[in-house]
């Protein structure tokens, strides 16, 4: 079924831009969740009750989000199959124009993040790692998500694991945005400058507001 839709390579970069998109979206999403801990205890554990009470639309979402995922992921790998198909044989001499260090390490940042989202499901979500903080319970009974979340910032080697994730997102972010809305055919014209720029301020917007929660914790400006 995916592999009817990304038939052609048209089909596969649109595919991967809406995917991309959405992906970004959902990542700007999660991060002003994860901001709401600077509002202490109280706010931090009612949003993540309140996340939790959504049901089946949690669920919904969830589902979602893999598809989108595993969608992006499949164009990916077509779109990469189909551009070393195309040159079976390397450049004798390869010059780099109109590329990024973004551009250029859109694979690994890709792998880095997936692995920091099996990561992160693993330590907030499963509780399988870090497990110590991950039963604890605050006045009114609730998970204490935000103790979990302080205590675990406050060992530098998470923190260091989360900033080096926070920077391969945002890295995979700025290229991606950019990319996604020339691929849409939103950058020309009078909106080619916006657009172009919205690639670096999405990924400044990210790698700030992922990596400050953490370093709060870690320099004890957040306390448990």
């Amino acid at each position: 079924m995916t592999t009817d839709i990304l038939r052609t390579t048209i089909a596969a970069k649109v595919t991967m831009a809406l995917s991309g998109a959405g992906l970004v979206l959902f990542a700007l999403a999660h991060m002003a969740g994860h901001l709401q801990v600077f509002g202490g205890r109280e706010v931090y554990n009612h949003y993540a009750e309140t996340l939790q009470g959504l049901g089946a639309i949690k669920w919904a979402v969830r589902a979602g989000l893999l598809g989108i995922l595993l969608v992006h992921v499949r164009a990916g790998v077509l779109l990469s199959q189909r551009n070393r198909a195309a040159r079976p044989q390397a450049y004798a001499l390869r010059r780099l124009q109109r590329t990024t260090t973004h551009g250029r390490a859109m694979l690994l940042t890709g792998v880095a993040f997936l692995a920091f989202i099996l990561y992160h499901l693993a330590h907030f979500t499963l509780g399988w790692v870090h497990p110590q903080f991950f039963h604890a319970v605050d006045s009114l009974g609730r998970p204490d998500v935000y103790g979990n979340f302080v205590r675990s910032f406050q060992h530098p080697l998470i923190t260091i694991t989360y900033l080096g994730a926070s920077l391969a997102v945002a890295m995979h972010a700025t290229h991606a945005t950019s990319s996604l809305l020339r691929t849409l055919g939103l950058s020309h014209g009078r909106f080619r400058r916006a657009c172009e720029a919205a690639g670096p301020v999405v990924g400044v917007a990210l790698l700030a507001g992922f990596a400050c929660v953490p370093l709060a914790c870690l320099l004890r400006l957040i306390q448990p």
